[in-house]
């Protein structure tokens, strides 16, 4: 029950009084610095903000960092303190065995919650960045004298977090995309600006921490950027069988040890590649081909995985798939027309993205026509040919009827929107991409509405519009007509002014445009414009 209090002749809710359960609702919505803020209140609302602020503490600290007073090191102390403080009695002992006589590992100091079970998501590699902060600082203060020993307080801390939290794969289900919960991220800092091949990682090898091999064992996601010690997805894949989710974001030198870590995952769902450089890797394409039948997720760079991987698969599990063709050379017009022709099954693809040279998507219509599933549409190009983006809206507005998503690259004339807009009549989201070529948008801004389906929820542009606010004003009043509301808008105006903002707010009366949405554009418009306006002070100098 809630009490109700009178001020000023007001009738006022005590949310002190609220239930437990509508006190959690309420605390979902806060941004992060407010739920730092509500940890200070009482015991209660320090318990609602530490559930949501501890699943995954540090990267949340990471995100709050820009309005946190604390600097940064000190906040990776505090929370790794608290983990340390919630280790259990035998594991305390052990550390001081080690010559670790930290505050932390005295029997008697407990931490006031039990923190690390509120932990959804641990990331192996930011627990052991914290840890390096936190030891450095030791050393600095001269109360241990080197950090040799971090290694060991890392394992315990991972093991303690491991211990705490439900494994993924119990509720393993193959028609849905998991959300990983234990996460390494690794990367080569000898090759930031040097060459694939010098051999190092971020991360220890799996050897080096013998403590934490069965914590190591339940990875669900590993990503890794640049080519790194071979011997470490060696070992990884010695004593990883589970997992979920494999991020590859070079792999030139590792390719046959990745090819066989992809192969010996049994519930492989997630698998991304992607690299700028113009070399094929054709043994992870293969492994890829081996898993993508079982697979829910996929993207690549065409061309290093080479589209014939799809030939006469079902892909039937398939709910992502996107493709992005950085090496022209690579994967060429004829490739896509295959792929496009593959007697391949999609059943219940809901999700394709594709970004390639215009002239590829000729023959689209072929692949489309099979996809009853798609719900989202994402094409990007970068080339002007009318002709084939003509071609392009006229498939999209043949076979994709069914789509709640759409977003491509904005074409040079866009009363070619029509078309697709006249037929897409369960379209939710509109987004138009920067091509960085010239189009009419500015001057046809009003028009498009006129085709705006009643479902629309939200228009976005990804480049800054030049409009007037008569522009405006009829825009937002073909959505009224047509019976849109609450409307989001992803979009802002270089010349914005009161004008505009008059305009806008008759249309949130009228129910137009969502109310708490346009609160937080016309905060952001307004940052804009003093960007837009100190950039010209910098430039011009006094305006």
């Amino acid at each position: 029950m809630t009490k109700e209090i009178y001020y000023n002749d007001e009738n006022i809710i005590d949310i002190s009084h609220l239930s437990p359960e509508l006190l959690s609702e309420i605390f979902e919505s806060l941004q992060i610095p407010e739920l730092f803020s509500c940890v200070l209140v009482n015991k209660k609302w320090s318990a609602n903000a530490a559930r949501i602020l501890w699943r995954n503490p540090i990267e949340f600290l990471n995100l709050n960092l820009i309005t946190s007073k604390l600097p940064k090191d000190k906040s990776y102390l505090n929370i790794i303190s608290t983990m340390m403080k919630g280790l259990s009695f035998k594991a305390k002992i052990k550390l001081r065995t080690h010559g670790i006589n930290l505050n932390e590992l005295k029997d008697e100091s407990q931490p006031m919650f039990d923190y690390c079970s509120f932990v959804k998501e641990i990331t192996f590699d930011m627990i052991l960045n914290a840890t390096n902060i936190l030891f450095n600082s030791l050393v600095e203060k001269s109360i241990i004298k080197d950090q040799t020993c971090h290694y060991i307080v890392f394992q315990e801390i991972c093991n303690l977090l491991v211990n705490k939290t439900s494994f993924n794969i119990r509720q393993y289900n193959t028609t849905k995309i998991i959300k990983p919960k234990f996460i390494l991220n690794a990367y080569n800092p000898k090759q930031i600006g040097g060459s694939c091949n010098k051999k190092g990682t971020t991360f220890p090898l799996p050897s080096q921490l013998p403590q934490m091999t069965q914590s190591l064992s339940l990875l669900e996601k590993f990503n890794f950027n640049t080519c790194i010690q071979p011997r470490f997805i060696q070992e990884l894949d010695d004593i990883c069988k589970n997992i979920l989710n494999i991020g590859i974001y070079c792999g030139c030198c590792d390719e046959y040890y990745l090819a066989e870590l992809i192969k010996n995952q049994m519930n492989l769902q997630v698998v991304y590649v992607m690299s700028l450089n113009n070399f094929r890797l054709l043994k992870i394409s293969e492994a890829i081909k081996d898993k993508l039948e079982q697979l829910l997720s996929l993207t690549i760079s065409t061309g290093q995985i080479p589209l014939s991987i799809f030939c006469n698969k079902k892909c039937d599990k398939l709910i992502e798939l996107s493709m992005h063709n950085f090496c022209e050379q690579l994967a060429s017009f004829d490739e896509w027309n295959n792929f496009f022709h593959y007697n391949t099954s999609f059943k219940n693809l809901e999700r394709l993205e594709i970004q390639c040279n215009i002239r590829n998507f000729k023959h689209i219509g072929s692949l489309l026509c099979k996809l009853s599933s798609l719900r989202k549409l994402e094409l990007a190009w970068s080339e002007d040919d009318q002709t084939c983006v003509d071609e392009l809206f006229q498939n999209i507005a043949k076979y994709c009827s069914n789509l709640i998503q759409l977003e491509f690259s904005t074409p040079k004339f866009t009363q070619s929107l029509e078309i697709i807009l006249q037929s897409c009549k369960k379209l939710e989201y509109f987004n138009l991409l920067n091509n960085n070529r010239l189009n009419d948008l500015n001057e046809n801004f009003s028009s498009i509405a006129r085709y705006f389906p009643i479902s629309l929820k939200k228009f976005g542009v990804q480049f800054y519009l030049n409009v007037s606010k008569e522009k405006v004003e009829e825009f937002l009043d073909y959505c009224f007509m047509n019976g849109i509301r609450n409307l989001s808008l992803a979009f802002y105006i270089k010349e914005f002014s009161f004008n505009y903002e008059i305009i806008m707010k008759k249309h949130v009366k009228l129910g137009t445009l969502n109310n708490e949405f346009f609160k937080l554009w016309l905060e952001q418009q307004k940052e804009l414009m003093l960007y837009i306006l100190k950039s010209d002070y910098e430039i011009y100098g006094e305006i």
